[in-house]
């Protein structure tokens, strides 16, 4: 399996779900290596992390903007992706796994079928990845990548809707495996007064500026409001802003799988986000019982006909109404609390997850 990071350096969703069905399938005698891109100097060339064996290669470096490159050979040397040829040359597993769209994607899928003549799985994580130049990446890179795609074996995804866009923009037939989380045992305890938690990735399409937005809004609500995010965008604002409120918090990141503290203390989850594909924090959240209340995002519309929280449509005023509304009246957060807690038991389960890539992998080899 191909990731962009591993989750003991990164706290994205992707590379977490990778490494949960990883540690399971371990269980099962498969054996699993996971392919890292090097983000800090740090990384061991190869190391063992609960089994899974982690190989890191090249060198710390801002992918992003030879992914905008025209010059194939130039892209290749950017993104490492000579460097994960030959590294895998070492190597001769029977399946090659790449979860999220990138210029490695036609890579992998001409190294692993043509060379190797072994089988190829591509995972779209993001609605983007289901769309014809979602990204705005060079032609030369949306070329490489649809020769990708449209040379797996299989291509999963996330929800209907991907499936759906998928085959409208490169007319492949996928298949739909929803994202799995463990099922968490014990009492779950709320904070009091209720948490009202924004969790993600710091960038530009996750908006974490209007959670300040909804903060300044609803302040005076009795209600401590905290935003967990990893990276650099907005974190000097962050920084400052959470210094003027005692009831606002700003964490830069949580180690792996610590983040479900928070979920599980959380009366709310907030989405600001623009584009994703199926959320694992909304899997996350659910399972603790948490609402989401999304103002872009209801995957297959699960949040809207399972009344797992509220979805605002890009209506901003609703989601502030709906925010003020729960708080104000958490009798309504317990009603919709264990209807969270069934839906992502029945649907996101890891164990059904993790045997659902278990059968394709074993349909595949055989």
């Amino acid at each position: 399996m191909r990731l962009a990071s591993h989750p003991k350096y990164s706290s994205g969703g992707s590379e977490r779900q990778m490494d949960l069905i990883g540690q399971y399938l371990i269980k099962k005698n498969v054996d699993i290596h996971f392919i890292i891109n090097k983000t800090n100097k740090t990384h061991k060339e190869i190391e063992e992390i609960n089994g899974i064996k982690v190989h890191t290669i090249g060198k710390p470096r801002y992918y992003k903007k030879y992914r905008k490159g025209k010059d194939f050979f130039q892209i290749i040397n950017g993104t490492d992706s000579s460097l994960f040829y030959k590294h895998l040359f070492k190597y001769n597993f029977d399946i090659y796994h790449l979860s999220g769209a990138d210029f490695i994607t036609g890579i992998w899928a001409f190294y692993s079928r043509i060379i190797k003549k072994k089988k190829f799985v591509f995972t779209a994580v993001s609605t983007l990845d289901c769309e014809k130049n979602g990204f705005g990446w060079s032609k030369t890179t949306n070329q490489v990548y649809k020769y990708g795609i449209q040379h797996a074996d299989q291509v999963v995804v996330l929800a209907d809707c991907m499936k759906k866009e998928m085959y409208k923009n490169f007319n492949i037939n996928s298949i739909v495996i929803k994202s799995g989380h463990p099922i968490p045992n014990g009492v779950i305890k709320k904070n009091d007064p209720p948490m009202i938690l924004w969790i993600s990735r710091l960038n530009k399409l996750k908006y974490p500026d209007l959670f300040i937005k909804i903060f300044e809004e609803l302040k005076d609500l009795n209600a401590k409001f905290v935003l967990i995010g990893s990276g650099s965008y907005m974190k000097n604002e962050l920084i400052k802003f959470s210094k003027k409120y005692s009831n606002f918090t700003y964490i830069p990141g949580v180690k792996q799988y610590i983040d479900n503290v928070y979920y599980a203390k959380a009366s709310l989850l907030i989405s600001t986000s623009s584009i994703e594909g199926f959320p694992n924090a909304f899997i996350q959240a659910w399972m603790y019982k948490t609402p989401v209340i999304s103002l872009n995002i209801d995957p297959d519309d699960v949040i809207s006909n399972y009344n797992l929280g509220f979805h605002a449509k890009g209506n901003f005023q609703k989601l502030i109404d709906t925010i003020k509304d729960l708080i104000e009246n958490p009798s309504k957060i317990k009603d919709i609390s264990n209807n969270c807690r069934d839906y992502a038991i029945a649907n996101h389960d890891i164990k059904r997850t993790s045997n659902q890539y278990y059968s394709l992998y074993k349909k595949l080899l055989h």
